[in-house]
Protein backbone atom coordinates (compact mmCIF):
# COMPACT_ATOMS: atom_id res chain seq x y z
CA UNK A 1 0.00 0.00 0.00
CA UNK A 2 1.26 3.60 -0.87
CA UNK A 3 1.72 5.86 1.97
CA UNK A 4 0.84 9.18 0.94
CA UNK A 5 -1.12 10.28 3.75
CA UNK A 6 2.02 11.89 5.10
CA UNK A 7 2.56 15.33 4.02
CA UNK A 8 5.80 16.01 2.47
CA UNK A 9 8.12 17.82 4.93
CA UNK A 10 10.66 19.91 3.94
CA UNK A 11 13.68 21.37 6.00
CA UNK A 12 14.09 24.67 4.95
CA UNK A 13 17.64 27.40 5.64
CA UNK A 14 17.26 30.83 5.22
CA UNK A 15 20.82 32.19 4.34
CA UNK A 16 23.19 29.17 2.99
CA UNK A 17 26.69 29.95 4.70
CA UNK A 18 29.47 29.08 3.14
CA UNK A 19 31.15 26.81 6.13
CA UNK A 20 27.90 25.05 6.34
CA UNK A 21 27.79 21.80 5.02
CA UNK A 22 24.25 21.19 3.46
CA UNK A 23 22.22 18.17 1.93
CA UNK A 24 23.14 18.94 -1.71
CA UNK A 25 26.56 19.34 -1.06
CA UNK A 26 26.67 15.17 -0.50
CA UNK A 27 22.95 14.01 -2.69
CA UNK A 28 23.72 11.85 -4.93
CA UNK A 29 21.87 10.50 -8.62
CA UNK A 30 19.77 7.97 -6.97
CA UNK A 31 19.41 4.44 -8.73
CA UNK A 32 15.67 4.32 -9.88
CA UNK A 33 13.07 1.73 -10.77
CA UNK A 34 9.34 2.15 -12.32
CA UNK A 35 6.52 1.50 -10.07
CA UNK A 36 5.25 -0.88 -12.48
CA UNK A 37 8.08 -3.08 -12.10
CA UNK A 38 7.89 -6.08 -10.34
CA UNK A 39 9.52 -6.05 -6.98
CA UNK A 40 11.61 -9.24 -8.30
CA UNK A 41 13.11 -6.78 -10.66
CA UNK A 42 13.38 -4.42 -7.21
CA UNK A 43 15.52 -7.12 -5.93
CA UNK A 44 17.62 -7.76 -8.95
CA UNK A 45 18.67 -4.17 -9.13
CA UNK A 46 19.42 -3.76 -5.63
CA UNK A 47 21.73 -6.56 -5.93
CA UNK A 48 23.11 -5.58 -8.89
CA UNK A 49 24.24 -2.28 -7.07
CA UNK A 50 24.63 -3.35 -3.45
CA UNK A 51 22.32 -1.07 -1.99
CA UNK A 52 19.81 -1.37 0.68
CA UNK A 53 16.60 0.36 -1.32
CA UNK A 54 15.77 2.11 -4.39
CA UNK A 55 14.01 5.27 -5.31
CA UNK A 56 10.91 4.92 -7.41
CA UNK A 57 10.08 7.24 -10.00
CA UNK A 58 12.93 9.65 -9.37
CA UNK A 59 12.20 11.96 -12.30
CA UNK A 60 8.70 12.94 -10.70
CA UNK A 61 7.83 15.15 -8.27
CA UNK A 62 6.39 13.24 -6.14
CA UNK A 63 8.52 9.34 -5.60
CA UNK A 64 8.59 6.40 -3.67
CA UNK A 65 11.50 3.82 -1.89
CA UNK A 66 11.22 0.26 -1.88
CA UNK A 67 13.54 -1.20 0.45
CA UNK A 68 15.07 -4.91 1.73
CA UNK A 69 13.41 -4.31 4.59
CA UNK A 70 9.80 -3.70 2.80
CA UNK A 71 10.83 -6.82 0.96
CA UNK A 72 11.46 -8.49 3.56
CA UNK A 73 7.59 -7.92 5.05
CA UNK A 74 5.92 -8.83 1.75
CA UNK A 75 7.58 -12.06 1.96
CA UNK A 76 6.71 -13.24 5.13
CA UNK A 77 3.18 -11.72 4.25
CA UNK A 78 1.81 -12.70 1.00
CA UNK A 79 2.25 -16.68 -0.43
CA UNK A 80 3.28 -15.10 -3.57
CA UNK A 81 6.00 -15.02 -6.22
CA UNK A 82 7.97 -11.97 -6.31
CA UNK A 83 7.34 -12.21 -9.86
CA UNK A 84 3.59 -11.57 -9.35
CA UNK A 85 3.68 -8.39 -6.70
CA UNK A 86 4.44 -5.16 -8.02
CA UNK A 87 6.21 -2.57 -6.62
CA UNK A 88 3.21 -0.15 -5.97
CA UNK A 89 1.95 -2.43 -3.81
CA UNK A 90 5.17 -2.40 -1.28
CA UNK A 91 6.74 0.83 -1.88
CA UNK A 92 6.88 4.07 0.52
CA UNK A 93 6.47 7.58 0.23
CA UNK A 94 10.43 9.08 -0.02
CA UNK A 95 10.57 11.51 2.69
CA UNK A 96 12.10 14.78 1.22
CA UNK A 97 14.44 17.32 3.26
CA UNK A 98 15.65 21.02 1.71
CA UNK A 99 18.81 21.29 -0.31
CA UNK A 100 19.92 23.83 2.00
CA UNK A 101 19.03 21.13 5.04
CA UNK A 102 22.18 21.18 7.31
CA UNK A 103 23.25 17.64 7.65
CA UNK A 104 22.43 17.37 11.51
CA UNK A 105 19.39 18.27 10.74
CA UNK A 106 19.10 15.32 7.79
CA UNK A 107 20.81 13.17 10.20
CA UNK A 108 17.83 13.83 12.32
CA UNK A 109 14.99 13.53 9.69
CA UNK A 110 16.97 10.12 8.87
CA UNK A 111 16.05 8.64 12.37
CA UNK A 112 12.47 10.28 12.91
CA UNK A 113 11.38 8.81 10.07
CA UNK A 114 13.00 5.53 9.89
CA UNK A 115 14.28 5.25 6.70
CA UNK A 116 17.76 4.71 4.89
CA UNK A 117 17.63 7.45 2.22
CA UNK A 118 15.88 10.60 1.70
CA UNK A 119 15.49 12.92 -1.12
CA UNK A 120 17.03 16.26 -1.94
CA UNK A 121 14.03 18.88 -3.23
CA UNK A 122 15.26 22.02 -5.08
CA UNK A 123 13.07 24.43 -6.88
CA UNK A 124 12.88 22.02 -9.79
CA UNK A 125 12.42 18.79 -8.36
CA UNK A 126 14.15 16.07 -6.74
CA UNK A 127 17.50 16.79 -6.98
CA UNK A 128 19.36 13.15 -5.20
CA UNK A 129 18.93 11.20 -2.86
CA UNK A 130 20.89 10.62 0.20
CA UNK A 131 21.69 7.89 1.91
CA UNK A 132 22.76 5.80 5.35
CA UNK A 133 26.21 5.50 3.44
CA UNK A 134 26.57 9.00 2.94
CA UNK A 135 26.17 10.21 6.19
CA UNK A 136 28.54 7.81 7.61
CA UNK A 137 31.20 8.64 4.67
CA UNK A 138 30.76 12.82 5.83
CA UNK A 139 30.98 11.86 9.46
CA UNK A 140 34.33 9.90 8.73
CA UNK A 141 35.49 12.58 7.04
CA UNK A 142 34.82 15.34 8.90
CA UNK A 143 33.82 14.58 12.21
CA UNK A 144 36.40 13.56 14.93
CA UNK A 145 34.92 12.57 17.66
CA UNK A 146 36.47 11.53 21.33
CA UNK A 147 33.14 9.72 22.71
CA UNK A 148 33.47 6.21 23.95
CA UNK A 149 32.05 3.48 22.16
CA UNK A 150 30.11 1.89 25.29
CA UNK A 151 28.42 5.19 25.41
CA UNK A 152 26.61 4.32 22.02
CA UNK A 153 26.82 0.97 21.27
CA UNK A 154 23.52 -1.17 21.21
CA UNK A 155 24.46 -3.83 23.86
CA UNK A 156 23.26 -7.70 23.44
CA UNK A 157 22.14 -8.82 20.10
CA UNK A 158 19.15 -10.81 18.68
CA UNK A 159 20.22 -14.26 17.42
CA UNK A 160 19.00 -17.51 16.45
CA UNK A 161 20.47 -20.77 16.29
CA UNK A 162 21.91 -22.58 13.31
CA UNK A 163 18.80 -25.22 13.28
CA UNK A 164 16.39 -22.34 12.20
CA UNK A 165 14.68 -21.52 9.02
CA UNK A 166 15.21 -18.65 6.97
CA UNK A 167 11.63 -18.18 7.42
CA UNK A 168 12.27 -17.99 11.16
CA UNK A 169 15.11 -15.99 10.92
CA UNK A 170 13.61 -13.30 8.44
CA UNK A 171 10.42 -13.37 10.76
CA UNK A 172 12.23 -12.59 13.95
CA UNK A 173 14.48 -9.40 11.72
CA UNK A 174 10.81 -8.19 11.00
CA UNK A 175 8.65 -8.32 14.63
CA UNK A 176 12.22 -7.04 16.31
CA UNK A 177 12.53 -4.11 13.80
CA UNK A 178 17.09 -5.11 13.22
CA UNK A 179 18.69 -5.43 9.95
CA UNK A 180 20.70 -8.33 11.38
CA UNK A 181 20.82 -11.34 13.39
CA UNK A 182 23.97 -13.34 15.19
CA UNK A 183 23.52 -17.21 13.97
CA UNK A 184 24.53 -19.30 16.98
CA UNK A 185 25.40 -22.74 17.59
CA UNK A 186 24.43 -24.87 20.42
CA UNK A 187 26.86 -23.82 22.79
CA UNK A 188 26.06 -20.11 21.96
CA UNK A 189 28.63 -19.31 20.18
CA UNK A 190 28.52 -16.75 17.29
CA UNK A 191 29.01 -18.74 13.98
CA UNK A 192 27.65 -16.63 11.38
CA UNK A 193 25.71 -13.53 10.37
CA UNK A 194 22.28 -12.38 8.35
CA UNK A 195 21.14 -9.36 7.33
CA UNK A 196 18.36 -8.51 4.60
CA UNK A 197 20.63 -8.70 2.07
CA UNK A 198 21.68 -12.65 2.52
CA UNK A 199 17.56 -13.47 1.94
CA UNK A 200 17.37 -11.34 -1.18
CA UNK A 201 19.67 -13.17 -2.47
CA UNK A 202 18.22 -16.66 -1.85
CA UNK A 203 14.98 -15.26 -3.05
CA UNK A 204 16.37 -13.90 -6.35
CA UNK A 205 18.00 -17.66 -7.32
CA UNK A 206 14.68 -19.17 -6.04
CA UNK A 207 12.27 -17.39 -7.71
CA UNK A 208 13.23 -17.78 -10.97
CA UNK A 209 10.88 -20.45 -11.10
CA UNK A 210 7.31 -18.64 -10.87
CA UNK A 211 6.11 -21.59 -9.29
CA UNK A 212 8.43 -20.70 -6.04
CA UNK A 213 7.52 -18.41 -3.01
CA UNK A 214 9.28 -17.89 0.59
CA UNK A 215 6.89 -18.93 2.26
CA UNK A 216 7.40 -22.92 0.81
CA UNK A 217 10.65 -23.18 0.88
CA UNK A 218 11.99 -20.46 3.24
CA UNK A 219 10.34 -22.69 5.82
CA UNK A 220 12.51 -25.64 4.58
CA UNK A 221 16.19 -23.87 3.90
CA UNK A 222 18.21 -23.50 6.97
CA UNK A 223 19.42 -19.89 8.14
CA UNK A 224 23.17 -21.13 7.58
CA UNK A 225 22.44 -21.70 4.16
CA UNK A 226 22.65 -17.92 3.43
CA UNK A 227 24.39 -16.39 6.61
CA UNK A 228 27.84 -14.83 6.08
CA UNK A 229 30.23 -16.72 8.08
CA UNK A 230 33.04 -14.06 8.63
CA UNK A 231 31.81 -11.44 11.23
CA UNK A 232 33.31 -8.04 11.25
CA UNK A 233 34.07 -7.20 14.86
CA UNK A 234 36.35 -4.41 16.69
CA UNK A 235 36.83 -3.54 20.34
CA UNK A 236 35.28 -1.49 22.60
CA UNK A 237 38.47 0.79 22.13
CA UNK A 238 38.35 1.37 18.55
CA UNK A 239 37.38 5.16 17.52
CA UNK A 240 33.98 5.88 16.14
CA UNK A 241 35.88 7.41 12.70
CA UNK A 242 37.77 4.26 12.66
CA UNK A 243 34.40 2.23 12.76
CA UNK A 244 32.79 4.48 9.95
CA UNK A 245 36.02 4.01 7.98
CA UNK A 246 35.22 0.51 8.07
CA UNK A 247 31.44 0.58 7.35
CA UNK A 248 32.82 2.27 4.16
CA UNK A 249 35.57 -0.51 3.22
CA UNK A 250 33.85 -3.08 3.78
CA UNK A 251 30.38 -1.88 2.13
CA UNK A 252 28.86 -3.16 5.63
CA UNK A 253 25.59 -1.82 7.96
CA UNK A 254 27.32 -2.30 11.49
CA UNK A 255 30.44 -4.44 12.98
CA UNK A 256 30.04 -6.69 16.34
CA UNK A 257 31.93 -5.06 19.13
CA UNK A 258 34.02 -7.45 21.41
CA UNK A 259 35.32 -7.63 24.91
CA UNK A 260 37.48 -10.58 25.67
CA UNK A 261 36.82 -12.33 22.12
CA UNK A 262 33.21 -11.87 23.69
CA UNK A 263 30.48 -10.28 21.59
CA UNK A 264 28.71 -7.62 23.85
CA UNK A 265 27.05 -5.81 21.17
CA UNK A 266 26.74 -3.97 18.28
CA UNK A 267 27.64 -0.39 16.86
CA UNK A 268 25.83 0.41 13.10
CA UNK A 269 25.20 2.95 10.95
CA UNK A 270 22.17 4.32 12.76
CA UNK A 271 24.40 4.83 15.49
CA UNK A 272 26.51 6.84 13.59
CA UNK A 273 23.78 9.19 11.98
CA UNK A 274 22.37 9.97 15.65
CA UNK A 275 26.04 11.36 16.72
CA UNK A 276 25.87 13.51 13.43
CA UNK A 277 21.83 14.36 14.39
CA UNK A 278 23.55 15.74 17.82
CA UNK A 279 26.05 17.51 16.41
CA UNK A 280 25.89 22.02 16.16
CA UNK A 281 24.98 23.56 13.46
Amino acid sequence: MVLSKFPVLLLSQQKRHSYLVTAEDIAKEPISISKDSAVYDGIEKIIDNRISGLIVDAKNIQSWILSARDIGKILVSKNQNTRTIPISSVMQELVLVDQYAPIPNCAGMMLAKKTNAIGIRGKDGIRGIMTKHDLVKHYHENVRDSKKIQDIMTYGSFFVHDDASLYDGLSKMIAAQVSRLLIKNPQDEPVGIVTFGNFLGKVFRHEQDPSSVFADYGKKCKITDVMTKQIITVTAQTSLPRIAKILLEYRIHGVAITDRRKIIGFITEKDIIRELARQEI
